[in-house]
């Protein structure tokens, strides 16, 4: 999570793209490590699979360019929940990792 946050810092210092298409990065992050924490909950023996995960991830797929097209306050609401979401998942990682022999 912290390789995204730094990620996050170093897209709005690239002055040589304008605003929508650094959203359109953020987006395209967000959806890289929304994948890369579905894949850690892909089911193993009986655990349920991150399906509804994967529909969400496919929906913001769709809707990259509106939401890089969306007014500031709509932009930032979507970027909150993803990163909400990221947390849960992590969260979720987590205290799986408790019950996983190594």
């Amino acid at each position: 999570m912290s390789d995204l946050v730094s990620d996050l810092l170093h897209l709005s210092d690239d002055q040589g793209t304008d605003a929508k298409e650094r959203r359109r990065q953020l987006i395209d992050r967000l959806i890289r490590t929304l994948m890369e924490a579905a894949t850690v909950l892909a089911p193993n023996d009986d655990r349920q699979s991150p399906i509804p995960v994967l529909r969400l991830i496919d929906v913001i797929e769709g809707m990259t360019s509106s939401i890089a097209d969306a007014d500031d306050a709509t932009f930032s609401a979507i970027v909150e929940e993803i990163a909400l979401l990221l947390r849960t998942l992590e969260r979720h990682r987590q205290e799986m990792a408790r019950f996983t022999v190594h």
